[in-house]
């Protein structure tokens, strides 16, 4: 039922569009002349004061069919950064950039999707789900969009984002996400006159990192160190330096214990150092990002999306998955939500791809997914 020609061309206009994080109006704009014209109807939340971005979420609805479920759809407006000035590059399989950008794929290819869903819905008026269509801001910095998106304008319990790779992967089960912060404080003293007095906190840090067990941990569970920042000045002892990490885990107990693990050697460092100079301290700071997913394999949503790839004899594989994505947060708050790929690869680079065959199928899984035949 799809118009290939049509979601292409909805893809290209997006991507052509400047969206980096905390930057969206310009193609919520876009997204927005294109509801109106369809007349469906759509609220903007509050979310953008808390997001610092420039827009809030848009939230469209189409169907108000009282005695049937509200399923969610939902990518995200924002691109990383080097998606200033996107050409894209339409050949006979894929699209790519011109090799100087990222291309948006991710996620421009989920909104392209949705678009044509609902465009598909509203003039064929076929019986189908009715749809809330969630499409949110601020995604590729912590996934602030959905996390601070107004779960009051949603009435949705099952739903898809569109934001992954192949569509025949389902992401239906994902880690939980903690990022912590280890802040070294050591005694800043001159280098060349009296280094004796002072006591170094990267020196401390490295010994810190040397105890940690890093890269994964387990089937299921990985730390990280991402960024280390330290010192005021090459002729100073460095007085303060932060250790940034993530773990992820689909095991919350995991998390639990391999964090404890790591406040053990801090008290180890603080009962070492303290000793030289009782001002030394080593803490940690944890904070929660997002929460696990794990869609049961009887929901409506998993259901729907089988019998629309067995219909169309689509392979499919129900899968875990190590990453995050706004999925997360509509769990977190009652929506069951699984991750179906679009047709996006080594997205984040100069070298990422939208394989059409696969963008295509994407789009008819989800547009035959809320259909209800007779």
């Amino acid at each position: 039922m799809i118009n290939k020609k049509r979601l292409v061309k909805t893809f290209t206009d997006l991507v052509k569009i400047d969206s980096e994080s905390r930057d969206e109006a310009k193609v919520a704009l876009y997204i927005k002349e294109k509801l109106k014209k369809l007349g469906i109807k759509y609220k903007i939340d509050n979310s953008k004061s808390l997001t610092q971005s420039n827009h809030g979420n848009i939230i469209a609805k189409l169907g108000s069919n009282k005695r049937l479920p509200t399923i969610l759809l939902s990518s995200h407006m924002d691109t990383v950064t080097n998606g200033i000035g996107i050409k894209p590059k339409v050949h006979k399989s894929s699209i790519t950039s011109d090799g100087t950008t990222i291309l948006g794929a991710d996620d421009k290819s989920g909104l392209a999707i949705i678009l044509e869903t609902l465009e598909v819905l509203k003039r064929k008026k076929v019986k189908h789900y009715n749809i809330e269509a969630a499409i949110t801001t601020c995604e590729e910095i912590g996934l602030l969009g959905a996390k601070f998106l107004d779960y009051k304008l949603i009435k949705a319990k099952e739903g898809i984002v569109l934001d992954s790779t192949s569509p025949e992967r389902l992401v239906y089960k994902g880690p939980s996400s903690d990022y912590f912060t280890i802040k070294i404080k050591g005694v800043e003293a001159h280098s060349g006159i009296n280094p004796e007095k002072g006591l170094s906190s990267i020196v401390v840090s490295s010994e810190i990192i040397s105890k940690m067990k890093t890269g994964r941990i387990n089937a299921n569970t990985t730390i990280n160190i991402g960024k280390i920042n330290g010192g005021s000045a090459i002729n100073i002892v460095p007085g303060m330096t932060e250790i940034m990490c993530e773990i992820r885990s689909h095991n919350e107990k995991t998390i639990k214990i391999e964090l404890n693990k790591i406040k053990k050697i801090l008290d180890l460092m603080n009962k070492k150092y303290k000793k030289i100079n009782k001002n030394f301290s080593a803490k940690i700071k944890v904070n929660r990002i997002y929460d696990s997913i794990n869609i049961p394999k009887n929901s409506l949503i998993i259901k729907r999306i089988l019998s629309s790839c067995k219909k169309f004899n689509y392979k499919i594989n129900l899968v875990e998955t190590g990453g995050g994505a706004d999925a997360n947060f509509f769990v977190k708050n009652g929506v069951n939500t699984v991750n179906l790929g679009t047709g996006m690869r080594e997205f984040h680079t100069v070298k990422e791809t939208l394989i059409l065959k696969e963008f295509y199928q994407s789009a008819n899984i989800v547009i035959n997914s809320l259909i209800i035949e007779n």
